[in-house]
Parts: C-alpha cells; structure tokens; sequence
C-alpha cells in the first residue's frame, strides 16, 4: 500500500515537474519569432543605410554582435528547446552564439583602427567621451572576462557570479548604443534596445532567485 502511495506522490511529482518545464518554455516560440523579425528589420535598417565599406561592416558588427550576446543571454532561460532547435546540447548551442557575439564586438572597435584611430580605442577610459569610456569600452573587457571565466568553470566554484558581469556588460552596451550608435537613432530601435535591456534584467533577477530557491 505504501509503495502504491509513493509511485502515485513521484507519478504526481513528475506531472508538476513537467508541467512547470512546460510553462516554463510556452513563450519560447513566440520570442523565437519577435527576434527573427527584428533580426530581418535590422538588417533592411543597415542596408538602407550604407556608406563607405568599412563604416557599414562597423556597424553590422556592433549591431549584430549586441543582438546575439542578447541572444546568448535569452536562450539560457529555456535550454530544452535551444537542444531541439539546434540539435546540439544547450552548452554547444550557448557558447556557439555567445563565440559569434564576442567576435562581432571584437571587429567593431577593429573597424576604426582600419581608419586610423590607433589602438587607444580599446582603452576603457575615453578623454573625448565619458559615455564611450563608461559604457563600451568597459563593456567590451567585461564581456571576455565572463566568457573567460564560463571557459574555466569546473576549476572556480564561484563562477556564476564573475560570468553574470556579462549582465551588466549588456547593459553598458544598451548605453553605448543609445548614446553613439548610428542605427539607434531611430525611435524604434532605442526602444527595441530598451526593451532589450528590460528583458536581460528580469532573466537575472529570474536567475537569482532561482537560486537562492535552491540553496535553501
């Protein structure tokens, strides 16, 4: 009688446990949907606005790198249905987008060296801009240092907590693109970055306080 009890109590438990997966991942497709959208919109956006060869690849690369670092960030919150879209395991799938972001913010700053700016750009304090020095520039430092970080994660304990300044790199990056971007001129895409940055801070808090569930 009691072992019927307890298969019916796991039978029931599993029930919830897959119920809350699955409305845990409900919104996934819709979302899927919106930023394949936006990522047509965005290209059309630059195309509609070429210029010299290298101030259009600048700009692709710091728009495109910016979204799928966002990306990157998105899909860490539902990891089945990244595996069954790629067909990869969720870290392979993660890590492949947040290597194509990292490279994209990487040529972004190498665009203006092509021009002749010399290698100041990648120094994280600006004379001529405080919002260059306090939002990419440090950004750009911060987001390495959290992939860096997730590379070693079975030697350091701790690294969640290094890997989440990715958060906030995301962030200061928000700031560098309403403040400088050319394609962030437009209304909506200041408010797609907006809603962006909005989106990233509630995965986290999401994140944290799965967590702390956990430890308790």
């Amino acid at each position: 009688m009691d072992k019927e009890k307890a298969g019916k109590y796991t039978g029931h438990s599993k029930g919830r446990e897959s119920s809350g997966k699955g409305s845990s991942n409900k919104y996934f497709y819709p979302i899927y949907g919106i930023l394949l959208l936006v990522t047509i919109f965005i290209t059309y956006i630059i195309l509609q606005n070429t210029e010299e060869p290298i101030r259009t690849i600048r700009r692709f690369a710091g728009t495109f790198g910016y979204l799928t670092v966002f990306l990157a960030i998105v899909t860490s919150e539902y990891m089945a249905k990244m595996k069954k879209i790629s067909g990869l395991p969720f870290m392979t799938a993660h890590h492949n987008l947040a290597r194509i972001g990292l490279l994209l913010i990487l040529i972004h700053p190498l665009t203006f060296i092509l021009q002749g700016r010399g290698i100041g750009i990648f120094s994280p304090i600006s004379p001529t801009n405080v919002f260059i020095g306090l939002a990419g520039r440090p950004a750009f430092y911060l987001f390495f240092l959290a992939a860096g970080i997730a590379l070693y994660r079975k030697k350091y304990k701790n690294w969640r907590k290094v890997h989440y300044l990715s958060y906030l790199a995301f962030l200061l990056v928000t700031l560098h693109a309403l403040m400088l971007g050319d394609d962030f001129e437009l209304a909506i895409m200041r408010i797609l970055a907006i809603a962006m940055a909005i989106t990233v801070i509630v995965i986290f808090i999401h994140k944290r306080s799965a967590s702390g569930r956990k430890r308790k």
